[in-house]
């Protein structure tokens, strides 16, 4: 890729295009762009699902098996530990 298209993409923000372009078939022009188009905003978006994950600085994976239940949990009426762990109540 070329300086002049490579400082392009840098000026319209499309990270991914240098990266890309040559891994796209070509068919013909408006499939080749298409394509090229939609990698750029697939990867935009894994980035940016990453990057509010890191952000939202979430604590270390939890599961249910690992939780400690005892006296302290309390449910609602219509919810008990079965239901939570098998979460049928989300089906509702």
């Amino acid at each position: 890729m070329s300086d002049l298209i490579r400082e392009r993409c840098r000026t319209l923000r499309l990270a991914y295009i240098t990266d890309l372009y040559e891994k796209i078939p070509f068919e013909d022009p408006e499939q080749y762009l298409a394509e090229l188009l939609q990698k750029e905003i697939e990867l935009r978006e894994t980035a940016k699902g990453e990057r509010l994950i890191k952000k939202a600085k979430f604590m270390n994976e939890k599961e249910l098996s690992d939780y400690q239940w005892g006296d302290h949990i309390h449910f609602p009426p219509n919810l008990d530990r079965e239901s939570l762990e098998s979460l049928s109540f989300i089906r509702r």
